[in-house]
């Protein structure tokens, strides 16, 4: 073994620049996997620390048993929620060993400031987190300021244009303009976020956590108007004690003051607010209030989303656990006992949790190819190279065992080489990370276990995967092959590969969208088959498209280059698994940036609102405009006097759960709808109606009369598939604030597709109950008005009578009329506290803010692939110095019969761009295959699944990763090109032809 050892270590001294390239490279991967890998090592440490902190100065908190996983941001659907029975506290109270029990209802709530506010605008808080219990999602409209929103709440008392970071509109912005007759151009303003927070009624004695300022909420006073705020939501909304604040919305809202802040323990992260909004501790809360104000705020009996127990310091928590698991089990809602340790479970093993370790894995696969293929490339050329060394020690002394062996020991070396080195490097950039932005990665600079096992699995697993075919290729060699001269010419085409390749590559495209599975069935066997028959299938296929490369374009790139053809004539297919082998680990990063392009337009193609949609919406808060106003609003120059109808908008709840939320919510599994009332004929009818919709099942004239008869709806069509309905269905709706007695029955008398509808909902102010709707329902004006109890028409909805219309003159116009129908003045986008006010939202407006969200976390997700070819490259230069170091002699020929040095350097720069052709071929082939199975087994597993998007092929955005890849590998070529190109003839010469 140590000969064995000896003789590896002599081979990789030998080429010392292949030798410092691979281990850079295999470094620079393991570095990627120990950044993404502390991501969630930093996350598990967050964990710990708030699982310690969730439950305040309990030690237990009892709720409700539930299998929900809530995949993003917001709160569990109404259908998912698990309420412990009242009964519960008074048992628990009766036990001698508990000092208190206090019953806790937790609801999502919007507040309105009134008056200034107090203190300096909020700043983000370290960890660069804002600090809420709501988190951002890509695509949903959440996070950052002045970014368009909802805005609206119930009767939009609610919604008097905060922003989202509590910010009331300065009287000089809504004075002057207030008044139809004052008003004056300006800039627009986009839609703000309306602000809400989780409300917890609780008549507990002591606060569950210290108080930062003021004092705890009174119990001998339950009907004092009062509450005490969470510090994050202080600071968040400027609020401080003496503020008053409006809570809920309607004729139910409270006008509440603020005696006391409440110092909660905060979760950094956007996955750490997923994961820890479903927890049922006190930590929850937002704004603090009793129990009878929660009742009066949320309009409904009171009720217990979990109970917080303090046990007394002398009693066994294991013990009393152990006596009253029995009991609550048996609970009509059974129920059970959370601890610390419990809480930092909960979390482990939230879906939050898991998107992020799936991420360090999928980042480990990523890393662990671009090893194995630079790797193997390396090991390849270093087997090529010495296949006169191998003979003569197979003839002298070693086995076939002992030379796979050696070429197995020079792998490990390689391995243990980028494993070390990438430890320290991605420790050493967490460091500097940590250091130049703290208040960013401050929690996210830990190197924990997580992290360095990745590491080492894409370390060594790559290099023992990619050292398999080279040991193979080793032990072939006989003894007699050290007097063969070296192999030249073409490679032939392994066609038998090639045609099993061609098989398995629409393998996954079957799985995903033609067969009969369920869907967990469907996605095991797409990740398990069908993703790696993919894989498979293009490698196989690699050596088609290089000979094709080497035989098609290279004709052409000489050309362009100013050089003879033949100069460039077989320079891949000569040593052909060489070039492959580059070029596939230039595809590990190019195809995944491509496969994210494709995956992330396609998805996105569902939330851009499509043609079907008008122009404009105007939303009149806080309780709509007299629909007889629809003339004068007709009238408007830039408005289409044909095509501006008024509307009623609802958010009622279904009154069965026919989506399935409670078993797993996603974007279109929610337990309400938006319900639009509308002028069925105007709306849908006609030869030239508002909408220009693509009906799927039922017609346009059908729909139209059964809408004119009452109650009849049109729905888009992914509700009929989640639901389970068909045409002349029906389906129950609860008004709002009412019970399941006052349920109305709409039937189903057309499907459309409503592409996009997810962001007009929301970004209009349709969406006024709860953030997130399974589907929009259109219904006639008369029956939605009557059953939900609309006077006025909330909104109205018009198409411009010329693509470039004035919308700030328009929507001066339409304030105008809405001041004469309120009789008070108006403001535009936002107004004073109390002040009715307007917006006008154009549907491009939205499809822009839609585009640059979304381009933005792509560009975000692209970043690892992006990183990963530049790894790669280093691959090619090694290649390309191989090659070069194979052929000078044959080059001092060249130069020696004429050829010029600035010949010489193009061809070798063309080799070069010649193996970043291959990458990107078979990088558009992979890439566009994957992403659209991507998209495909995203309507099983992604919360944003379900609507069956259309596949897009942004080919305007690949040009990034081409051009790089491209541009990347030609780069490489330069440092070797110039090298061989100072060289003298006679040098190049002396070099010999033993060297291929």
């Amino acid at each position: 073994m140590k000969m064995l050892i000896k003789l590896a270590l002599a081979a990789l001294r030998e080429n010392r620049i292949r030798l410092g390239l691979t281990s850079l490279a295999t470094v620079a991967a393991a570095a990627m996997v120990v950044w993404v890998g502390s991501g969630y090592d930093a996350l598990m440490e967050s964990f710990e620390d708030y699982s310690e902190g969730a439950l305040g100065h309990y030690q237990l908190s009892v709720a409700g048993i539930s299998t929900f996983s809530q995949y993003a941001p917001g709160d569990i659907p109404r259908t998912a929620m698990r309420f412990v029975p009242p009964g519960v506290v008074d048992d628990l109270r009766a036990d001698p060993d508990v000092e208190a029990a206090d019953a806790m209802w937790a609801q999502r709530v919007r507040i309105e400031r009134l008056g200034p506010p107090k203190g300096p605008p909020a700043g983000a808080r370290p960890g660069g987190q804002r600090p809420s219990s709501e988190g951002a999602v890509p695509g949903d409209g959440r996070p950052s300021d002045g970014r368009p929103s909802d805005g609206k709440a119930g009767d939009g008392k609610a919604g008097d244009g905060k922003a989202s970071d509590g910010k009331a509109p300065s009287d000089e912005k809504a004075g002057p303009q207030a008044a139809a007759g004052e008003q004056q151009p300006r800039p627009r303003r986009r839609p703000r976020r309306t602000p809400s927070l989780r409300l917890l009624g609780s008549d507990a004695a002591q606060p569950p956590f210290p108080l930062a300022e003021g004092r705890w909420l009174d119990p001998s006073t339950p009907d004092a108007l009062e509450a005490a705020i969470s510090s994050g939501d202080a600071e968040r909304y400027r609020l401080g004690l003496g503020d008053t604040v409006r809570v809920g919305e309607g004729a139910s809202a409270l006008d509440v003051k603020i005696v006391g802040v409440v110092d909660l323990p905060h979760i950094e992260g956007f996955t750490g607010m997923v994961a820890s909004g479903q927890l049922m501790t006190p930590s929850v809360g937002g704004l603090y209030t009793s129990m009878a104000n929660a009742a009066r705020i949320i309009d409904e009996p009171p009720r217990i989303s979990f109970v917080a127990v303090r046990v007394h310091e002398s009693a066994d928590i294991t013990a009393f656990r152990f006596r009253w698991a029995p009991k609550l089990n048996s609970l009509e809602t059974p129920s059970q006992f959370q601890e610390a340790h419990d809480i930092e479970e909960t979390l482990d093993q939230s879906a939050a949790a898991e998107n992020v370790r799936f991420q360090a894995y999928m980042s480990t696969a990523i890393a662990l190819l671009a090893a194995l293929f630079i790797i193997f490339s390396a090991l390849s050329m270093g087997v090529t190279e010495r296949t006169r060394q191998l003979a003569i020690l197979r003839a002298v002394a070693l086995t076939r065992g002992q030379v796979a062996a050696l070429i197995a020991i020079e792998a490990v070396v390689l391995a243990t080489i980028g494993f070390a080195g990438g430890i320290g490097a991605g420790q050493a950039t967490l460091w500097l990370a940590a250091s130049a932005s703290p208040e960013l990665l401050g929690d996210g600079a830990v190197l924990g276990p997580y992290a360095i096992t990745l590491a080492a699995i894409c370390a060594y697993g790559g290099a023992l995967l990619a050292a398999l075919v080279p040991m193979f290729r080793a032990t072939r060699v006989r003894p007699i092959d050290a007097m063969a001269p070296a192999a030249a010419g073409r490679s032939r085409a392994p066609w038998l590969a090639i045609l099993i390749g061609v098989m398995l590559l629409p393998v996954n495209l079957l799985i995903t969208y033609t067969m009969s599975a369920g869907d967990a069935t469907r996605v095991q066997l797409a990740i398990l088959v069908g993703f790696p028959a993919m894989a498979v299938g293009i490698v196989l296929v690699a050596p088609a498209v290089t000979l094709f490369v080497d035989r098609a374009i290279s004709p052409l790139l000489a050309r362009l280059s100013g050089i003879e053809p033949k100069l460039l004539e077989s320079q891949l297919s000569s040593n052909l698994w060489r070039a492959v082998g580059t070029a596939a680990a230039l595809t590990v990063g190019l195809s995944l940036y491509v496969a994210i392009q494709v995956w992330g337009h396609t998805m996105l193609s569902s939330f851009l609102p499509g043609p079907w949609a008008p122009d404009a919406v105007v939303t009149f808060y806080p309780d709509g405009i007299d629909a007889k106003r629809a003339g004068e609003i007709a009238a408007i120059e830039g408005i289409d006097a044909d095509n501006a109808l008024p509307i009623v908008a609802e958010q009622p709840r279904l009154l069965e759960d026919l989506t399935g939320s409670a078993e797993r919510a996603t974007v279109v599994r929610q337990d309400n709808v938006v319900l639009i009332g509308i002028d069925p004929e105007a709306g849908f009818g006609g030869d030239d109606p508002l909408f220009e919709m693509e009906w799927l099942q039922g017609d346009r004239a059908a729909a139209v009369a059964a809408m004119k008869a009452g109650r009849g709806c049109i729905v888009p069509d992914h509700f009929l598939r989640e639901t389970g309905l068909s045409l002349g269905d029906s389906f129950a709706l609860v008004p709002p604030g009412k019970g399941t007695d006052a349920a109305v029955t709409y039937t189903i008398a057309a499907a459309v597709r409503l592409h996009g509808w997810h962001w007009q909902t929301k970004l209009t102010g349709f969406r006024s109950r709860t953030h997130r709707a399974a589907a929009l329902v259109f219904s006639d004006y008369a029956s939605v008005a009557a059953d939900f109890a609309k006077n006025k028409a909330t909104h109205f909805w018009v198409d411009f009578d010329e693509a470039d219309a004035d919308k700030d003159a328009i929507a001066q116009a339409i304030a105008a009329v809405y001041t004469a129908d309120r009789g008070e003045p108006v403001g535009i986008d936002e107004g004073k506290p109390g002040q009715p006010f307007l917006r006008v939202i154009g549907v491009d407006d939205i499809r822009t803010m839609v585009n640059h969200h979304a381009r933005q976390w792509l560009w975000a997700m692209s970043r690892l692939p992006l990183i990963t070819l530049i790894i790669t490259c280093l691959g090619v230069l090694n290649l390309i110095l191989t090659s070069v170091r194979a052929r000078r002699w044959d080059m001092g020929v060249m130069r020696a019969l004429g050829v010029t040095r600035s010949a010489l350097v193009r061809m070798v720069v063309a080799e070069g761009v010649l193996v970043g052709v291959v990458a990107v071929l078979l990088s558009v082939g992979l890439g566009i295959l994957a992403g659209y199975c991507g998209a495909g087994i995203s309507q099983y597993i992604s919360f944003f699944g379900g609507l069956e998007p259309q596949m897009v092929v942004p080919w305007g955005e690949f040009w990034v990763g081409l051009v790089a890849a491209l541009g990347l590998s030609a780069l490489a070529a330069v440092g070797p090109a110039i090298s061989v190109g100072r060289a003298e003839p006679l040098t190049l010469l002396q070099q010999g032809r033993g060297t291929a």
